[in-house]
Parts: structure tokens; C-alpha cells; sequence
């Protein structure tokens, strides 16, 4: 995802301004006040080069604090520098206390300009390193108190997959919960309460710790998803049967000898019988009986 800071507003940069400015006194002022108390307190040992010490200590902490601003501002801390100048810092507020000789209204107005220094440098810091953070995707997002009361156990889990994966935005690592969640459903829907035993380690391993959860439940969704119904085998055509052929209705050029002996039998006792009443008689259509009539009838030819 690409981060990017918004670029400070023209309101926001005249605040900064003021700030600067206001931090430029603050620190001549601070300088300017335990100047003179910490010469005191090195005269002894420095004589009339006891001013070195104030100067350099004040100097030495500027440079340190400018040159861990830049290292933050440029995505590259350095926590020594940092500590080398609260140590500094640390041993100019001691300096002016010593200065006030046990006296506590002394002391805490010695001390009070040191700290507000040191506080104010703490703020920009932070405000470096956040915005250079967001412009690299290092920052990571706190997760609301909110869901620390109302989940605390499940929040630890989340913040802790965010701290051991680098996942810097608080709404991807609750995107990224829901996925797991959702995968974690249909395997218990799928396998049933002991799906970690059932389904592949690969799959259960990713689950479990948060990782890869795009691979993960795409592989979910196929283990869980129903089997498609086998396509019915389609019945193949059956074929429509030709018409059976008719035969066509053909004359015997002879007729059967037991029918032309019945024929004839018929014929002779009645000389007159028609041709359709002989073809009753022998069960044989009109047509062959007026046929056999006429060629029995007929005289036969002579050589």
C-alpha cells in the first residue's frame, strides 16, 4: 500500500514557525541562565577557562540533539545520540542544582529550563519520526483502547501478528482478522470441531499464525466447496424406424394347384358363379377370383 504524508498546510507551517521560534528562546534563554552557574561551579577545577565548560556542554548538546533529528527525519535513528544528550542534558540540570546550594526553590528553577528543552526536542523528534515513518511504512498504528477492554485477549493476538509480520496499518491487520476468521468458519463447518487434525498443515499453519491469508483461504474455499453434480449421460437419439415398404399387390401368373382343383370343382358345379363369389369361396380377393375364373374358363388352345 503506498503511504504518503500530506504536505503541512500554510496554518501548519506558521505554528511551526512560531515553535521554532519560540524554542530559539527558550534554549539562548536556558543557555544564558546556567551559563554563569555552571562557570561558577567549574572555576575551581578551570580557573579563568571555566567558561569553556558551560559553552561546551550547551554546544555539544545542540549539535547532538540537531544531528539525531536528522538521522530521524531521514528514516535513520540513532538512539546514542539520543542518550548522549539527555546525559548532557543530565549533567547541565545537575550543574545548576549544585549551583543553588541545597536551596529546593533554587533547585527547581535551575532544572525547570533543561526540561522544558529536552521536552520540546522530544516533540519534534516525534513528529520527525512519525511523518518520515508513514513516508516509508515503518510506523506502526496503535491499536484503539477500546478494543484492548472490550477483547483484550483476541486484541493480543492481533497486535502481536502486527508487531511480528510488520503490518504497520491498524485497518489492514483487521481485514486480515476477518479473512482468518472467515476461513476458520468454513473449516469447522467443513471437518467439524477437529478441523486442525483434518485439514492440510500447510493451510493450518498459515491460519494460525496470520501469514499468506490471501493463498489461505483461496485454498479453504476449494477444500470447502460442495462437489459439482456429474452431468447426466445424455440418451443418445433413438432412430425413428422407415416405414415399413408395401408390397405391391402382384398377379400370379398361376394360381395354386390345390386352388385351381377347388377352382375348378367350384366352376363346374356352377357354371354361372362370378368372379367375387369365387374368390369368397377360395378366401382370396375378388380380383384374383375374377382372374382364375376367366383363366379357367377359357378354352384351351389348341396345337
Amino acid at each position: 500500500m503506498d503511504r504518503t504524508t500530506m504536505p503541512l498546510t500554510r496554518a501548519q507551517r506558521v505554528l511551526a514557525a512560531v515553535g521554532g521560534v519560540f524554542f530559539a528562546g527558550l534554549a539562548g534563554l536556558g543557555g544564558y541562565g546556567s551559563f554563569a552557574s555552571v562557570r561558577d561551579v567549574a572555576e575551581p577545577w578551570f580557573g579563568d577557562e571555566a567558561w569553556i565548560v558551560p559553552a561546551g556542554v550547551d554546544l555539544g548538546i545542540l549539535a547532538l540533539v540537531s544531528v539525531a533529528l536528522l538521522l530521524e527525519w531521514l528514516a535513520m535513528p540513532m538512539p546514542a545520540l539520543r542518550w548522549m544528550a539527555f546525559a548532557f542534558t543530565a549533567a547541565t540540570v545537575w550543574l545548576n542544582v549544585s549551583a543553588a546550594h541545597g536551596d529546593v526553590t533554587g533547585m527547581v528553577m535551575h532544572a525547570a529550563m533543561p526540561v522544558l528543552f529536552i521536552t520540546f526536542i522530544e516533540a519534534v523528534r516525534h513528529a520527525i519520526r512519525r511523518r518520515a515513518g508513514i513516508a516509508a511504512g515503518t510506523v506502526r498504528e496503535g491499536v484503539p483502547v477500546a478494543r484492548w477492554l472490550l477483547a483484550p485477549f483476541s486484541t493480543f493476538r492481533l497486535w502481536r501478528r502486527m508487531v511480528l509480520w510488520q503490518i504497520t496499518s491498524y485497518p489492514d491487520a483487521l481485514q486480515a482478522e476477518q479473512r482468518r476468521r472467515h476461513a476458520h468458519a468454513l473449516l469447522d463447518d467443513h471437518y467439524g470441531r477437529k478441523w486442525k487434525s483434518k485439514a492440510p498443515a500447510d493451510v493450518v499453519w498459515m491460519l494460525k499464525d496470520g501469514v499468506m491469508l490471501d493463498q489461505a483461504l483461496t485454498r479453504v474455499t476449494t477444500l470447502t466447496a460442495p462437489p459439482e453434480p456429474e452431468p447426466e449421460p445424455t440418451p443418445a437419439p433413438t432412430p425413428t424406424p422407415a416405414p415399413p415398404k408395401q408390397k405391391k399387390a402382384s398377379v400370379p401368373r398361376s394360381v395354386a394347384t390345390d386352388n385351381e382343383a377347388r377352382a375348378l370343382a367350384i366352376i363346374d358345379a356352377e357354371p354361372g358363379i362370378t368372379g367375387a363369389e369365387l374368390g369368397r369361396r377360395l378366401n382370396i380377393s375378388s380380383r384374383q377370383g375374377q382372374r382364375l375364373l376367366s383363366r379357367l374358363s377359357s378354352p384351351a388352345p389348341t396345337s
